[in-house]
């Protein structure tokens, strides 16, 4: 099948209006690959529930720093008429660039995978607005810096790593039916890699997904390929396929729908790979929207951003955390208002 070229165009007639200040993160460092979802909580209104994450509190990689890892259970919720952050627990082990979504019944997390600094990890685990903690069944195997999404009813993850310094991505493919908790995680193979950081979102009709990086071993090191071909696919038909004008790897995600638009936000394109990281200009601040293989960049995130969850929350997309450049965290909790010709 032939490839379409898609570049990524700027659309500059969205209306968007001012978002609502949501307060920083208590780390003042800021944490990538935190997990994060809206959920419903005990009054009933809407609040997120935040975990994890990573930093480099001493100093940066490239002076010989050592990434520190979190398990602290974060809510946002509304109260008196401001925002305010309140640590409700702690996870069993230390966990970032996990999978995650919101149940079904939008009242807790589910959270896969993931690592920290001595393993890739397996346990699935969901999490609820009171910080309880409830095991579920685990991953087959190890996975974390997946793409996933939540497709019909089920979590998906593809892609990502087993272990860390991986020499290669994870060809399977694992999926969990969120109305049945108790049961266990499906494995099938896919045709081909989908790398580790990819875009990937539903719309409930489609999931949408690809770029990201392909890992692979050069002298025994791990290497990352860019990649810039997408895919679509409803699963009745055979996958829709196009090619990017450049790579996105690790935009703020999974990606958010809004009727049969996915956003995303930020990312890296790669230009700078491999080399030294202390000197890359840093990160997107794209917001992409993507409808159907149309994808266009609908406006500019508040400040550049990777490895960051995003969520929507009323009618903003909202993101927690995250990274501007490679090294760098942010504590910026922030929104952008969805514009009405989307909702």
């Amino acid at each position: 099948m032939p490839f379409i070229l898609l570049i990524l165009t700027i659309c500059s007639g969205s209306a968007s209006f001012a978002a609502e200040a949501l307060p920083d993160l208590p780390d003042s460092l800021g944490r990538g690959g935190m997990a994060a979802v809206t959920i419903v909580d005990e009054s009933g209104h809407e609040a997120i529930l935040a975990i994890g994450g990573s930093n480099f509190p001493d100093k940066q990689p490239w002076d010989g720093g050592i990434k520190k890892f979190y398990g602290d259970i974060l809510l946002l919720t509304r109260t008196t008429g401001s925002w305010h952050w309140n640590k409700i627990g702690e996870m069993p082990e230390t966990v970032a660039y996990a999978a995650f979504c919101s149940s079904t019944d939008r009242k807790s997390m589910i959270l896969a995978g993931g690592c920290n600094a001595t393993a890739h990890l397996s346990n699935t685990w969901q999490i609820n607005a009171k910080g309880q903690i409830k095991p579920l069944a685990s991953l087959p195997t190890p996975r974390a810096y997946a793409g996933h999404a939540v497709h019909q009813g089920r979590l998906i993850l593809m892609g990502g790593s087993s272990e860390p310094d991986a020499l290669k991505t994870e060809m399977a493919w694992n999926d969990f039916d969120l109305s049945k908790p108790d049961s266990a995680w499906r494995t099938f193979e896919a045709t081909a890699s989908h790398g580790i950081l990819p875009l990937c979102g539903s719309t409930g009709d489609f999931l949408f997904y690809g770029s990201g990086c392909l890992l692979t071993g050069t002298d025994g090191k791990s290497t990352r390929l860019y990649q810039s071909k997408i895919f679509s696919n409803d699963f009745r038909t055979a996958p829709k396929q196009a090619q990017l004008s450049h790579p996105i790897a690790a935009a703020a995600g999974p990606g958010v729908a809004v009727g049969p638009t996915l956003f995303f936000v930020g990312g890296d394109d790669g230009h700078h790979y491999p080399k030294p990281a202390k000197d890359h200009p840093g990160l997107s601040s794209d917001i992409i929207a993507v409808t159907g293989m149309q994808i266009k960049v609908v406006g500019q995130w508040p400040h550049p951003l990777a490895t960051a969850p995003l969520l929507r929350l009323g009618n903003d997309l909202v993101t927690v955390g995250g990274e501007n450049k490679p090294g760098f965290r942010t504590a910026k909790v922030s929104s952008w208002t969805i514009p009405l010709e989307y909702r």
